[in-house]
Formats: C-alpha cells, structure tokens, sequence
C-alpha cells in the first residue's frame, strides 16, 4: 500500500472533499516528504507543481484533520489505545501573528516568545507508537487559566476522544483539581503522576464506632517510603524498581484514586527515589496503569520528528487557518508514513522508526524519476535493475 493509495481511501469516507483538495493534498504530501530547504510558500513553489499563491489559498481553507486523523486511527492501528494530550512550543517572533505569547518551553526551561499548540494523539499500546489526532494553537480569552483552557479543550472534543479510548494521559502539571473534574465530567478517565509531595489517605477500614459524631473516614497519611501493607500490594517487580498499588484518598483532587507508587532501588537495595501515578479508575490495573502512563512519551516523538524533520516550527504565515493547516499536517503526514512504511512490517522485522530514512528515500525516488523522464530511460527496465534499491537507499542511516 503506498501512502497515495492510503490518503485517496481515507478521503474518500470523508463528506466535502472534492477532487481538487484530494490532488492538492496528494502532492503536497509527496512534496513535504521531499522538500529541501525551507517548509515556506515560496519554496513550495519552486520545487511543486502550483504557484505560491495556490499554496497560501489551500492552506487557508477548511480541512477536518479530525476526522481523518479519527480514521486513520480507528482503521489502520491496534484495537487498546490510549489518548495522551500535551502542549508544545512554537518558536515564532513578531508582533502580529494569531495567538503570539509567552509559554514554556520544555526545552529551554523557561517561558519564552512565541506560539503554542495543545496537541492530542493516540498511542497504540500494542505497538508502542503514537498517531497524531488533532492540534489547536493556544488562544486565550481574557482572564482565562491555561488549565481551565486545556480542561474545556478536552471536553469539547471527549464524545470523539471516547471512542478512541476511555483513558486520557497527561503529566504531572496537569494533575490539578481544576483540569481533572473538567475531564471526568466529559466521561475520560484521566491518568496522571502526582506530585512527590501529594497529601493522599488511606480510607479507614476498621469497625465504626457506635454512638454521636462523625464516623472515622481515614486511617491516617501516606508516607511514600513506609507504605502501609495492609492497603499496598505489589503489582509490579523488576530487578531496580517495584510498584505497589493501593485505593487512596486524594487531598488536592478531592477524590478515591487508583494509586501506584514506583520504588526504585540502589545497589544496596535501599530506596533511591519513589513516584506516585495515579488513575480515576479505580478498577485499572496497577501494571496497566503504570504501562499507560509511561506510554504517555511517545507523543513527544511525534512532536520531535515534526520539528526536526516536517517544519512544525517553519510556517512563516500569521494567518490562524494557515497556521493550523501547517501544524495539523505536518503532525498528520508521521501518521501516514507510520502506517505505510513501518506498521505493514512484522513486529520481528521492524527497526526503529526514522523519518528522517524515510524522506531520504522520497528524496532519492523523486530524483530518480526525474532521471528517467529527463534522459530518456525506461523506467519498467531501469526498476527491474538491483542497483534501483541501491540508488533509493543511498544516503540512509540505516540503509
């Protein structure tokens, strides 16, 4: 299946779509994953077949990223996922682009200049490998949270997200009363880590007492290096590290919890450091729930191949529709390449996933093709020849 045959099927359950959005978006695909250079209109006009006004004018109008991206997802992934959601920086100067300001950069560790995207994937578990799902730049309203902006965000999109999967998976920063009620509202689960200094109680369990007064609702503090073994069970043991899961009380949250804490070991078998994970569903599994939240990373990769290699950070329009196109496909076009060229693999075969390799190998094809055309050599009698895949694989890192 090439990736030209998977677009035109997922376009084709799409409404609205007509024949000219379908081949702009077909050859800007196969463009994007050869393109030198710049991601910006001018030179997509000189190595593409369309002018740079054609380019500005289709990325300023409507494209439903969801709903493919739900297509995609649901058609062509493993059946257990979870959605992981988390913001990413944009670098971006100037004055007058749509939702310019100050966020915080993961990379730089500090709050910097420039725009931001709130980005939601699913992450096949069976695969261990993140989809892009959707992107949406960071606009606040007046007087607005960030977590109560995250928290809407989310819920306006849970009836689709729900049926991708029950569990929503964010970080530490998100394990706020504020962002988690909104959530479960929508009917997500959230999986989360907590902070090492969470206040969390066990829920007493002895006889209740008889008589006036307010029955005994918790049985004391959790102190994360003296678990009591009477709540905690092991769920999880390796050689440096142990899980332990237990229902507790929530402080901050205001809710039960599905807890696990992570003992990692020194040499000596001493307690180096402990982490705190935390589940709504309480009937999770303390191995899945920990497996779940670690899973959560993989939507950074989806992030890292875009800006190293797709031009999430090169759009130079102001325009909110075009900024929104140029996020959403280059996050999209790591979804197709993954289906295409690495999920058709058997597990055993598979390496690791390059797009770098990838684009080379578009590159190189391209190229190739353009030989032909231009010298006058039959391309049915040219493939046939074993230095072809000798030629495409030149230049890779894993050739």
């Amino acid at each position: 299946m090439s990736i030209e045959t998977l677009t035109r099927t997922i376009m084709g359950k799409m409404h609205g779509i007509g024949k000219w959005q379908t081949d702009f978006f077909l050859e800007l695909i196969l463009l994007w994953l050869r393109l030198r250079g710049r991601y910006n209109f001018e030179n997509l006009c000189r190595q593409g077949k369309f002018s740079a006004f054609t380019y500005r004018k289709w990325f300023s109008k409507d494209f439903d990223f969801t709903t493919f991206n739900h297509l995609l997802i649901s058609g062509y992934t493993g059946k257990e996922r979870i959605v992981a959601f988390d913001p990413s920086f944009i670098a971006k100067s100037g004055k007058h682009t749509y939702g310019i300001g100050y966020f915080w950069s993961g990379c730089a560790q500090a709050m910097k200049k420039g725009l931001e995207i709130a980005g939601v994937a699913a992450v096949d578990v069976l695969n261990h490998t993140a989809f892009h799902y959707q992107a949406t730049q960071t606009a606040l309203t007046e007087g607005e949270s960030l977590l109560s902006y995250y928290g809407k965000l989310i819920s306006g999109q849970a009836t689709q997200l729900l049926k991708l999967s029950p569990y929503l998976v964010v970080d530490a920063y998100f394990s706020k009363y504020s962002f988690i009620e909104k959530v479960i509202s929508s009917g997500l689960q959230v999986i989360t880590r907590l902070r090492d200094d969470a206040v969390l109680l066990y829920p007493y369990l002895g006889p209740r007492r008889e008589g006036r007064g307010r029955p005994t609702k918790y049985a004391g503090k959790l102190q994360v290096k003296q678990l009591d073994l009477q709540y905690f069970k092991p769920c999880l043991k390796e050689e440096d590290f142990t899980c332990f899961q237990a229902l507790l009380y929530s402080k901050a949250l205001k809710r039960l919890l599905n807890i696990v804490i992570v003992h990692t070991y020194k040499a000596d078998g001493s307690i180096k450091s402990c982490k705190i994970f935390a589940s709504t569903d309480i009937a999770l599994s303390g191995s899945g729930l920990w497996l779940y939240y670690h899973l959560r990373f993989q939507i950074e990769f989806l992030y890292r191949d875009a800006k190293q290699f797709l031009s999430l950070t090169h759009c130079q329009s102001r325009c909110k529709d075009r900024l929104h196109f140029g996020f959403n496909f280059s996050l999209t076009l790591i979804s197709l390449v993954k289906v295409v060229h690495w999920l058709t693999q058997s597990a055993e075969q598979r390496r690791a996933f390059s797009l770098q390799d990838l684009k080379t190998h578009y590159t190189n094809q391209f190229l190739l093709e353009r030989f032909f055309v231009a010298f006058g050599i039959c391309p049915q009698t040219a493939k046939n020849n074993p230095e072809y895949e000798t030629l495409l694989n030149f230049a890779k890192i894993a050739a």
